[in-house]
């Protein structure tokens, strides 16, 4: 994590210009160079009526269409290629223990997890939340449950009024805890092309090991793969033969390769398709049966 204070607010460009700066000054290959965005992603915090114009256009469009909140939670604000500008909001747990449990789960409050694309943040309202941070290097890890991981304590920071902190994808690991008063932070996110075909995890950090993977689309696409198990016809062996032989995601090959073998028996699985299926360590070490395909959560971490 990079972080940068700033001891007053400068007036801000607006929206689009923050994006067009990203498109100029942002090697997409480098998340680091986010940070030369920090000042006028810092300014735009300033802007008291982003938020409130999302709002409007949900509330003058909720029957007519997609609006800017793509969850509870997160509100889209624009994007322009691999670059987006969100809102999230961070409200106070409520006192119902159900309740509370599940509004913590879903945004991941106490949960330490990583990342699978860069953002920086600033604080947009409210006192801001507390995260503790840990680092690794998701380049010394294969990726799956149970998997040991060397994490170093980074410490505890605040995202308040001044502040703006970068989140590297693959390297930092947080938790978030839950603000003092409603809150909002303002992210300007790179997403990497290949996002859709890699992992965040959750992880165990007094245990030093990944303890599951977050709801992500290579999640979606593993549980869309189980549903072949119990609904097949004649044509589904050769669709999941294909998917197992040639997906560029390793648990949604393995996913296909228990699918295919649980509709049509272990011959349907040839020694040419399993060597293809697991010619990575990590497709190796699914299959057998040191790790799970499969994550126990339901939500994406935020």
């Amino acid at each position: 994590m990079l972080i940068e204070r700033f001891d007053s607010r400068a007036a801000s460009a607006g929206v689009m210009d923050l994006l067009e700066r990203a498109r100029r000054e942002v090697d997409p290959r480098e998340p680091r160079s986010l940070m030369a965005l920090a000042a006028p992603l810092h300014a735009l915090a300033g802007e008291r009526s982003l938020l409130q114009r999302c709002i409007h256009h949900g509330l003058a469009n909720w029957g007519s269409g997609p609006t800017h909140f793509y969850s509870s939670q997160s509100c889209h604000v624009a994007s322009a290629g691999p670059f987006a500008i969100r809102i999230n909001l961070w409200p106070l747990l409520p006192a119902d223990p159900r309740r509370r449990a599940i509004l913590a789960d879903v945004l991941s409050y106490f949960d330490y997890h990583d990342h699978n694309f860069s953002f920086i943040t600033a604080n947009y309202a409210g006192p801001g939340y507390e995260t503790d941070l840990y680092s690794y290097d998701a380049a010394c890890v294969t990726g799956y449950p149970g998997e040991a991981v060397r994490l170093a304590y980074q410490g505890r920071h605040r995202l308040d009024d001044a502040t703006v902190l970068l989140y590297e994808a693959g390297r930092d690991v947080h938790r978030q805890l839950p603000p003092a008063a409603p809150s909002a932070s303002l992210n300007l996110m790179l997403t990497p092309p290949d996002a859709g075909l890699t992992n965040q995890f959750y992880f165990d950090v007094e245990r030093g090991i990944i303890r599951d993977y977050v709801g992500s689309w290579s999640h979606k696409r593993v549980d869309a793969l189980g549903f072949a198990r119990h609904w097949h016809d004649e044509h589904t062996p050769a669709l999941l033969r294909q998917i197992a032989e040639s997906h560029p995601c390793s648990r949604t090959r393995v996913a296909a390769g228990h699918a295919l073998t649980a509709c049509a028996g272990r011959a349907a699985l040839s020694a040419a398709c399993r060597a293809r299926m697991l010619r990575d360590p990590l497709a190796r070490a699914l299959w057998q049966g040191n790790a799970t395909i499969y994550s126990t959560t339901e939500e994406e971490a935020s």
